[in-house]
């Protein structure tokens, strides 16, 4: 039997579609806007190959502007889920807050049913890539769901993950943690001047160690856009592809 070709890719900045004609396809989940901007570089490389397209899929909840994104975007941004840096006027005040209220519970959910529907709507996707929390939702729903589906094979809904500058999902928030690790192929990508770079190794930590592999910049939350790190990563990506298809 010949290998499986790739069809779809999700990019969860949160996301993007990376469909292959016969090849993979991707969702993309960033965290905001501007990730399209700041991962363009890598996307380029990988279409280069004329076999991979992303599905970028918007957050519903508005948040305010961070550092990253001054200078970039005019806005309004995007999320998909309620955390620290989503919590508007019209919200609760703190996370604490917005998780005693049960707000930030409503707005996981309602984040794991953006996916499944985007999944039914869109898809199939090979594979999803998400930047900040648009990877800690796609890990989030992953878990999710192999525990509401434990009977599915672990690459029911994706083949393969890329994460980049992400940090794990609260075990308070969500709880199907516990049934880590995380069983199929991922890249991580993480920055030593990113405030979240200890957290993005604890996400990493909680996929399997044997099929995952980890790539550390010198930057900060963003991702580098030089040629040799672009060439790298895309490499990786690439890489990851090819073991994902023979799962």
């Amino acid at each position: 039997m010949p290998p499986r070709a790739w069809n779809k890719c999700y990019y969860l900045p949160i996301p993007a579609r990376y469909t292959f004609v016969q090849s993979p396809q991707f969702i993309t989940t960033p965290s905001l806007t501007y990730t399209v901007s700041t991962s363009g570089p890598i996307i380029s490389e990988l279409q280069k190959d004329e076999n991979v397209t992303f599905f970028f899929l918007n957050g519903l909840i508005e948040q305010p502007m961070s550092q990253e994104v001054r200078g970039l975007y005019e806005g309004p941004y995007y999320g998909y889920f309620r955390c620290d840096y989503s919590l508007t006027n019209d919200g609760p005040d703190s996370l604490e807050e917005a998780r005693k209220s049960g707000e930030l519970g409503t707005s996981i959910t309602e984040a794991y049913q953006l996916l499944y529907e985007t999944l039914e709507e869109e898809g199939p996707f090979d594979g999803v890539i998400g930047f900040s929390h648009g990877a800690t939702l796609a890990v989030a729903f992953l878990l999710h769901h192999a525990t509401v589906k434990p009977l599915d094979l672990p690459f029911a809904l994706f083949r393969c993950a890329v994460l980049i500058a992400s940090p794990p999902p609260s075990s308070e928030d969500v709880p199907e943690l516990k049934t880590g690790p995380l069983a199929i192929p991922t890249v991580h990508i993480a920055g030593r001047a990113d405030t979240l770079f200890q957290e993005s190794l604890k996400l990493h930590s909680l996929c399997q160690q044997d099929i995952s592999k980890l790539i550390c910049h010198n930057g900060g939350h963003t991702i580098p856009r030089d040629r040799d790190f672009t060439v790298t990563a895309a490499q990786a990506i690439r890489d990851l592809i090819s073991r994902s298809m023979m799962i």
